[in-house]
């Protein structure tokens, strides 16, 4: 039995409504992002979220990694309503399985998850191709990201 607290449709309500942050103060305009060392040469930041209209969620998170900081197909997005319900990555040459079938395609692209789904269902995990998304450094990955999923960030693109 499934026991995760939100249901497949309010999940979808929740990725494609608006979001802000819920400690705008995080994010100081005219300061660099308070991203965090994440190890050797990476950097993480993690941001609680809130819906801007609609129910109080207060297990919603923004957080994006870059193990490499300068690198970016290493840079990584997800998007947490308990557990990651979104993600965004990048995959060199793209990954098929059984008879030739995608599963995940080259370049940067969207995973969309469902945790209300059995695990070994092919819907649990989607990767879905994202069009126009070429960041050039974190700052643009970042931006890109929260652009993706609505969330309205009071900070310059430029700032890192």
């Amino acid at each position: 039995m499934n026991t995760y607290p939100y249901t497949s449709s309010q999940i979808r309500e929740i990725v494609i409504g608006a979001k802000a942050l819920r400690r705008p103060e995080m994010l100081i305009k005219g300061k660099p992002l308070p991203f965090v060392s994440y190890g050797e040469r990476g950097r993480r930041i993690d941001l609680p979220l809130e819906l801007v209209k609609g129910a109080i969620v207060l297990d919603l998170r923004f957080h994006v990694r870059a193990p490499v900081f300068d690198s970016p197909e290493t840079f990584e997005a997800a998007l947490i309503l308990v557990e990651r319900v979104r993600g965004i990555g990048w995959h060199a040459t793209g990954k098929k399985r059984f008879y030739g079938r995608q599963v995940i395609p080259k370049g940067w692209h969207q995973n969309i998850l469902d945790p209300n789904l059995e695990p070994n269902n092919p819907d649990r995990n989607r990767h879905v191709p994202i069009k126009d998304f070429e960041p050039s450094d974190l700052a643009a990955f970042f931006m890109e990201a929260a652009r993706v999923w609505h969330i309205n960030l009071p900070i310059e693109e430029s700032l890192l």
